[in-house]
């Protein structure tokens, strides 16, 4: 449906309009207008969902100023500061030692020059080894019987892998794109400077796909332990195909230690179901999107970090008046709110100090939300409204105890998400976004669990090439 055009045509007169009267109700109907263009100019990452990368120069210059004045100290090291050095590292029997000793004869009265038995300085240097990429040759034979000529082939070990790339090197394409955020084509170019070796676009494909397929246990695994965590957090994000006109979405649910993904076709209630359950003992953290109003509001936690950056728009309003004093006295409550919080969570307040200043500041927003609700911008007055209907889910961090303010952890979960869709567009074909939704979802919880995901990869890889039980990487069926 197009939109519709406010501007299009000749301007009206005030005799076309039917008099004085419809002609000033008109102008502030457009004069409404122009405001609401120029609070959307206004928009950046510190009062909108906009990334900070679309920020405008001004906007990034003033998020860099400090908060706090800068000392008057040099950047560096500070005199009397204890410093901080590399260890040396233990040498295996693969390093090399270089003794570098003196001259065995004295320069100034010839005589010999004992060496001490221990060295005085220990200087090690750190390089990458030249090593080549390891080929295991399969060489298959023929033969036949002496006596009846018939004929015999050999055969491949069971554990012999079907195409030419093995196990290791397999985890190796996965993790470049998987976490390093590669393209095919890039992945191409860093095997061909680091090996000296190239395979073409679609074996790298197929690499991918093979390593999608290899992950579907693990994949299914890690949304089950999801479902049953006591926090969950739920976003999306769009997600295109380069042979469709419509946008997919990447959907996300993350808990303390484990991240799941996978792509869908829409972004309504049903994907939202699909990823949640029934989410009947879980304690939901999202953003204000309509689809997650089926969650029960007293265990649906909004994410006020989303509510401030809106809320810090009504402060920014261009026609100033009540609304944006409603809005910065709304920002100032949610800042005491998070800095309560802080000092909670660092001991520096006890519960029933938190819990009384948190009642109070409940009061106090609610009470500006209802005034906000009657200011004359029905933009703002809207977004009051829609808060006080929700207000439930604003404070079920006060009833539940360690439930988290915002929905950062999936936003920083689906970070890669972003970065690797802006380094490499969309996907092609379903099996690539498989791949990308399992390949990220186990990268991710690696990164949560501190474990190497080139490591954990290679071995799911290396125990379903060589037909062994499949690994409980993470320990998911065990609790």
């Amino acid at each position: 449906m197009k939109k519709k055009k406010y501007f299009e045509g000749e301007p009206p007169t005030v005799d076309s309009l039917g008099g004085v009267t419809n002609a000033n109700l008109y102008i502030q109907e457009l004069w409404q207008k122009l405001r609401e263009y120029e609070d959307r100019l206004k928009q950046s990452s510190r009062n909108s969902s906009k990334s900070p990368s679309s920020d405008t120069p001004e906007a990034k210059a003033e998020r860099k100023k400090l908060k706090t004045p800068r000392s008057r100290n040099k950047v560096g090291a500070q005199p009397g500061h204890t410093g901080h050095k590399r260890p040396l590292a233990e040498l295996s029997d693969t390093d090399k030692v270089i003794e570098c000793k003196p001259q065995a004869c004295c320069s100034a009265c010839h005589h010999h020059v004992k060496i001490n038995q221990q060295c005085s300085q220990r200087h090690q240097v750190f390089d990458l080894p030249n090593v080549p990429l390891e080929i295991t040759e399969y060489q298959v034979f023929h033969g036949h019987c002496e006596y009846c000529n018939a004929t015999y082939k050999g055969e491949l070990p069971e554990n012999a892998p079907k195409g030419q790339i093995g196990a290791r090197l397999i985890s190796h394409i996965a993790v470049l794109a998987g976490k390093y955020h590669l393209s095919v084509s890039q992945t191409r170019q860093l095997l061909l400077d680091q090996y000296g070796i190239t395979f073409s676009t679609g074996a790298i494909s197929e690499a991918q796909g093979k390593v999608s397929a290899m992950l579907t246990p693990t994949h299914q695994s890690l949304k089950a332990h999801i479902h049953r965590a006591l926090h969950v957090h739920c976003d999306e994000t769009s997600h295109s195909r380069n042979d469709e006109q419509g946008t997919r979405w990447c959907w996300l649910i993350a808990s303390q230690d484990a991240v799941f993904q996978t792509v869908r076709y829409s972004r309504g209630k049903e994907s939202a179901k699909f990823m949640l359950g029934e989410c009947k003992d879980n304690i939901v953290i999202t953003d204000q999107y309509a689809a997650y109003n089926f969650i029960n509001p007293e265990k649906h936690q909004l994410c006020l970090a989303h509510v401030l950056r809106n809320l810090q728009q009504m402060a920014d309003y261009s026609g100033g008046g009540l609304t944006a004093f409603i809005g910065k006295r709304l920002v100032l409550i949610l800042n005491t709110v998070f800095r309560t919080q802080h000092r909670y969570e660092h001991s520096l307040l006890t519960e029933a100090q938190w819990l009384r200043r948190m009642q109070r500041l409940k009061r106090s927003f609610k009470s500006l939300l209802e005034k906000g609700a009657e200011t004359p911008s029905e933009r703002y007055s809207g977004r009051c409204q829609h808060l006080l209907k929700h207000e439930t889910g604003l404070w079920v961090f006060v009833t539940h105890k360690g439930t988290p303010l915002t929905n950062n952890e999936a936003e920083r979960c689906i970070r890669g998400t972003v970065i690797m869709r802006k380094n490499c567009f969309g996907t092609s074909s379903d099996r690539g976004d498989k791949f990308r939704s399992r390949v990220l979802s186990v990268v991710e919880t690696c990164k949560k669990r501190g474990l190497s995901a080139l490591e954990v990869i290679s071995e799911i890889v290396t125990a379903v090439t060589e037909r062994k039980p499949y690994p409980d990487v993470f320990n998911l069926t065990s609790v």
